[in-house]
């Protein structure tokens, strides 16, 4: 098998052009009410992801070495294309996390560059700028093993920060509702990782389950739609996701058993996946190929052939001719498939 590189960060390629019989974004949304769409849509190319510059006064920078706003230092790592939180972390344990300063978010000024941002009217618009998830903001300020420490001996601690912490997103969020008037948001927190989960249901039920549940209604309050992203090997949180979360959609690794997730829940939750980066970044995939690949995934994860909307793509590729071919037969492929629906 001939060696080739799977990009952390692709550079994205050109849009398709075509007269849609419904807007991408439309037909994506579709998706996150759990209707049948007209076509498998592609999640991140039917959306148009919106940052408000006043983002970069509490926010770290992702390209180089860089401080956050709680003062967690990073190190930006040239072969995984990001930053590593690195030692002396800011806190030592979670009893510090009281000594935070936390920025009112009502001193910034959440419209300004808005004149110059361009809306695409056919793309869904959603929010990515929340920060570090909630677990996750935790290790980044104390480091992975003092934090699960603290969530094992200083639960009802760890707990009051998570709220604390969810009060400041749901603040967030709401400023930048009001100047963007959002069509969905994204929520990221890895709570597994790639064998199992990173602690028992129990725990995560003292802790972060009451606080991720507010900032979901509030999400749900704000009239927006849920997208919530978790890495690893998740099914045992998805009970939580699916009723007490009531996320929309679902954005996870292939290791977990998607076939499964769309019977059990697909009427209320549509999983995105990603095709395989062995297929779709492998200079040999020739073109047929990548259309018997769509439609291998249509007919095994379509609309037409599980309750609810299926899955949406998440398209990746830096081959044209194979990633052309691939967009195009699943385009068409499931525009058919679909039909009368």
């Amino acid at each position: 098998m001939a060696d080739f590189m799977i990009p952390v960060f692709p550079p994205p390629m050109e849009s398709v052009k075509r007269d849609y019989p419904i807007t991408e974004g439309e037909n994506l949304l579709r998706t996150f009410r759990h209707e049948k769409p007209l076509w498998m849509p592609c999640l991140y190319k039917s959306t148009q992801w919106a940052v408000p510059r006043a983002y970069s006064w509490v926010a770290h920078d992702r390209a180089r070495d860089s401080v956050d706003w709680f003062g967690t230092c990073y190190r930006y790592e040239p072969l995984q294309e990001g930053v590593t939180p690195i030692k002396p972390y800011p806190m030592k344990e979670i009893g510090a996390w009281r000594n935070i300063r936390w920025p009112d978010v009502h001193d910034f000024d959440w419209a300004e560059g808005y004149e110059h941002f361009k809306r695409e009217k056919n793309l869904a618009l959603a929010c990515r700028s929340l920060g570090h998830g909630t677990f996750e903001q935790l290790h980044f300020l104390e480091g992975f093993e003092q934090c699960l420490y603290d969530l094992l001996v200083e639960t009802e601690e760890c707990a009051a920060f998570f709220n604390r912490l969810v009060d400041y997103k749901i603040d967030l969020l709401n400023v930048q509702q009001k100047v963007y008037n959002f069509d969905y948001v994204c929520h990221n927190d890895d709570w597994s990782n790639a064998k199992s989960q990173f602690f028992k249901c129990e725990l995560f039920e003292e802790t972060l389950l009451e606080p991720t549940i507010r900032l979901f209604d509030a999400f749900r309050a704000q009239g927006l739609r849920t997208m919530f992203h978790t890495c690893g090997k998740m099914e045992a949180w998805l009970p939580y996701i699916v009723n007490d979360l009531k996320a929309d959609l679902i954005e996870i690794q292939s290791i977990n058993d998607v076939d499964s997730i769309l019977k059990t829940y697909g009427d209320k939750l549509t999983v995105e996946y990603m095709p395989d980066p062995n297929i779709m970044y492998n200079p040999a995939t020739t073109a047929e190929q990548a259309r018997e690949y769509a439609r291998s995934l249509v007919d095994r994860f379509g609309a037409h052939k599980h309750k609810g909307s299926g899955i949406v793509v998440r398209l990746s590729g830096n081959i044209p001719e194979s990633y052309f071919a691939f967009e195009d037969e699943l385009f068409n492929y499931s525009s058919k498939c679909y039909e009368g629906l």
